[in-house]
Order: structure tokens, then C-alpha cells, then sequence
């Protein structure tokens, strides 16, 4: 997480000035960075899930994880190959963003 931290701090790889060009590569670095979170939230279902019901906090868990996955899948972030260890629950997201933006365009 501090390097995504480092990276999201990084004024040459997000810049923050009006106009100031994006990096050649930020596309390449973005991949990575939700690749990378991609792999929490899957150590999180697999390993930590139990203790997140437990404590009552699997919906907030399951909205983030949702919008991360909206977000990434929009905007091609994510190979398909990547997200099998949580194929089933990506499915599930993937069907409601679909069907949204079925009804969204009419």
C-alpha cells in the first residue's frame, strides 16, 4: 500500500497543475495500481471475510469492493485473467453494472 501511497503522491506520475501532461506510461502504472488492489480485496474475501461479517461491516466491503470493480471494469483496468480467484462475485457486480447501463441507454 506505500507504494501505491508514493505513486498517488507523485506530481511526474499524477500530475495536480491544470494542463500538465499525464506520463506516457500512466495508464501502464494505473493497471498496476488496481491490479495490486485487486489482490487485497481478494486476500480480504478469502482470508478475512468471516471476521468482517463478524463485524458486521460485509456491505460496506462489498460496496467498495463493487465500485472498484465498476470503476476498473469501465475503464479496462483489469485483465479477465486476474480477477478469477473472485470470479463469481465479480460476475454477480458485473451483471447489475450491465443491466444498469442497459436501462441507462434506453
Amino acid at each position: 500500500m506505500e507504494w501505491i501511497e508514493q505513486l498517488l503522491d507523485n506530481e511526474r506520475v499524477f500530475p495536480v497543475a491544470a494542463g500538465e501532461p499525464f506520463p506516457a506510461d500512466f495508464i501502464d502504472t494505473v493497471r498496476k495500481i488496481f491490479r495490486r488492489l485487486f489482490r487485497v480485496y481478494a486476500h480480504i474475501y478469502h482470508s478475512h471475510f468471516n471476521q468482517v461479517c463478524e463485524l458486521g461491516e460485509e456491505a460496506h466491503l462489498n460496496t467498495l469492493f463493487k465500485h472498484f470493480i465498476f470503476f476498473s471494469h469501465y475503464f479496462k483496468l483489469i485483465i479477465p485473467q486476474e480477477i478469477a480467484p473472485l470470479q463469481e462475485l465479480v460476475d454477480k457486480f458485473l451483471s447489475q453494472f450491465n443491466m444498469r447501463h442497459k436501462d441507462a441507454k434506453g
